[in-house]
């Protein structure tokens, strides 16, 4: 009987299985497994923070404070400070170990660091036009202090590292494309702080005026001319200006918060003089 051989079906050589697919299912399951495992620690995060004590952030604040400690205070920051102690003193259970320091920086911005440490950017000084709008914004930053948003902020940062660099190495293509995954995720939580940021600053306002008169006077100005779409602001810190807006004339309606006359800036304050 004469054998006859069958012919193969496809390429034993190729597998049936692109490659480019099986790596995005291995990366997307990777990805996956860090993002339960970053969640999990950061519930641990948020739960530990409001267990450490101000010692500790004490000497968190010292490595930035350090930066700072030879320099002279300028005018600006003194002016700054007086405000700061100013809006601190219908909040004494929030303490007094609260430093504003003025970076030259075209930066448009102020940020809350560990031990107190307000860094208030030159630029955001230039585009302040009174008092009660410089005096919000300076009650924001109080007000991640009081939500202990920074140390929060500085936990999640550690575990990102850590995460990616345990997973992938120091230098990888994979270890940025999962940091930016796991950065994205966490945003609308940042989102969320700045929020409660802006109610905290609402209310501290309030008790220093007797109203919220310029409030939102710079997240108008913001919005008019911002030019970055709401899809974009998805993936940014900091809620859209508009939005921004809209949420504090609501907050203004809901708590009943009157209007009043704002206060001009002071002159080393409206140059952005430090």
């Amino acid at each position: 009987m004469k054998y006859t051989p069958k012919e193969l079906e496809g390429n034993v050589n190729v597998t049936p299985v692109s490659p480019v697919k099986e790596f995005f299912v291995l990366i997307g399951g990777v990805l996956a497994i860090l993002i339960l495992t970053y969640a999990a620690l950061e519930i641990a995060v948020d739960q530990l923070v409001d267990r450490v004590p101000k010692k500790m952030d004490s000497l968190l604040g010292a490595v930035f404070s350090a930066k700072f400690s030879d320099e002279k205070r300028s005018d600006g920051e003194v002016k700054l400070q007086q405000m700061v102690d100013e809006l601190l003193e219908k909040y004494p259970h929030m303490g007094s170990n609260y430093t504003v320091h003025i970076v030259d920086s075209h930066t448009v911005n102020a940020v809350a660091m560990p031990g107190g440490n307000i860094i208030f950017f030159s630029q955001l000084l230039k585009e302040i036009e009174s008092e009660n709008e410089l005096a919000f914004i300076l009650a924001h930053e109080l007000g991640h202090f009081a939500n202990r948003d920074h140390l929060r902020g500085l936990g999640r940062g550690l575990i990102l590292i850590a995460l990616s660099t345990a997973i992938m190495g120091h230098d990888s293509a994979a270890t940025d494309f999962i940091m930016n995954s796991l950065v994205t995720a966490e945003m609308k939580f940042s989102q969320t702080q700045e929020s409660a940021a802006d109610a905290f600053a609402l209310e501290m306002l309030s008790s220093r005026y007797g109203h919220v008169s310029g409030a939102n006077d710079f997240f108008n100005r913001l919005n008019k001319k911002n030019k970055t779409g709401k899809l974009l602001y998805y993936f940014a810190s900091h809620p859209q200006p508009e939005e921004r807006v809209k949420a504090l004339d609501k907050l203004v309606k809901e708590k009943g918060y009157s209007m009043g006359k704002k206060k001009e800036v002071h002159k080393d304050l409206s140059s952005g003089e430090e």
